[in-house]
């Protein structure tokens, strides 16, 4: 039996996470590879790695796990595929223009969540930390920065921590608490679509009482 990488463990961990709350999450399952002509293939993109559900609000989030320093990807246009085709980045150009193309849509949060690993230097050792980053803060940070990779110090910068215990479960739900208000003041939740979901709440209350 293939044993499991790191990365698809801490996938799995935050699934299950998730599913423990009130509140749920999606996993999208890689596509398989199909051939295309007598030996070239191509595997169909998945636009993110999982769907989270928190009412009113559905996440679309990409998971990037790792045990080195940073997380890289095209420093020119992130969202643009290297022009060195040898070039070999975690963050894929189509992920990042999917979650860019979601952050238009009402009531959709999208963006990164950064595991870094457990790690250890001569020197020092650094724990295992993991980040939420919304899709508008890490392309701003990425056009402003110059850099090829994306840190711990620069997600405690931009992000949002998500907290976790030795048993990799992670605190969902004090995560969602302390980020929406910022997505609120930022604009990335805007209030009129907040005010249109209470209304419509309302009506169907008022509704359910009539009958």
């Amino acid at each position: 039996m293939k044993k499991a990488n790191e990365g698809k463990k801490f996938e799995k961990n935050y699934e299950n996470s998730v599913n423990s709350t009130s509140h749920f999450f999606l996993r999208l399952k890689d596509a398989p590879k199909w051939l295309r002509g007598s030996s070239a293939t191509f595997t169909p993109e998945n636009p993110c790695d999982g769907i989270q559900y928190a009412a009113p609000f559905l996440w679309l989030v990409e998971l990037k796990s790792t045990k080195g320093s940073s997380i890289s990807f095209n420093p020119e246009r992130p969202e643009e595929k290297p022009r060195n085709k040898t070039t070999h980045v975690m963050i894929k150009a189509h992920q990042v223009k999917s979650l860019m193309k979601f952050a238009t849509k009402d009531g959709l949060i999208p963006g990164f969540i950064f595991n870094f690993r457990e790690r250890g230097t001569k020197t020092k050792y650094y724990p295992p930390e993991t980040f939420f980053v919304h899709i508008y803060d890490f392309v701003k940070w990425t056009r402003n920065s110059k850099k090829s990779g994306i840190n711990r110090d620069d997600c405690r910068t931009i992000g949002f921590p998500i907290q976790t215990t030795l048993d990799k479960d992670y605190d969902i739900c004090k995560f969602i608490d302390d980020s929406l208000p910022s997505f609120i003041s930022r604009g990335y939740l805007k209030i009129e679509f907040l005010k249109s979901v209470v209304n419509r709440l309302n009506l169907l209350i008022g509704d359910s009482k009539k009958k």
